[in-house]
């Protein structure tokens, strides 16, 4: 189980079987917003069940390990960043070309329409 992955926004977010089972003060702390995530010595206090729920509510996004192989792994952190510029410059190149495509067509539908108006006169 990542326990990264159980970071709340809001403790009524989380199953009510799973607030029964946590200590009043992490609760408290919680909803006041001095800690962001359950504590792990808290998270092995938690009954199988509870944690359960946990895990079907808030998957694991990240696999186990991951962090530590980019970590350990200079070429592999390398390959994930160009990856990312790639997706960036990506998005980028698509919002222009949609852009560019408007600014051509209503500049078309601009000369028409003027086109046709200068027809009137």
């Amino acid at each position: 189980m990542n326990r990264t992955a159980f970071l709340l926004q809001e403790v009524e977010d989380l199953p009510p079987e799973v607030v029964d089972e946590l200590p009043s003060d992490v609760v408290q702390d919680l909803k006041d917003g001095v800690i962001e995530k359950i504590p792990e010595d808290v998270l092995d206090s938690l009954s199988e069940s509870a944690r359960d729920t946990l895990v079907d509510q808030f998957p694991d996004f990240v696999p186990e390990g991951f962090i530590e192989a980019v970590a350990s792994n200079p070429t592999l952190a390398v390959v994930l960043a160009i990856i990312g510029v790639l997706a960036v410059a990506g998005f980028v190149w698509g919002i222009t070309k949609a852009a560019m495509k408007a600014v051509v067509f209503f500049a078309l539908a601009a000369v028409v329409a003027w086109f046709l108006f200068a027809q009137q006169l």
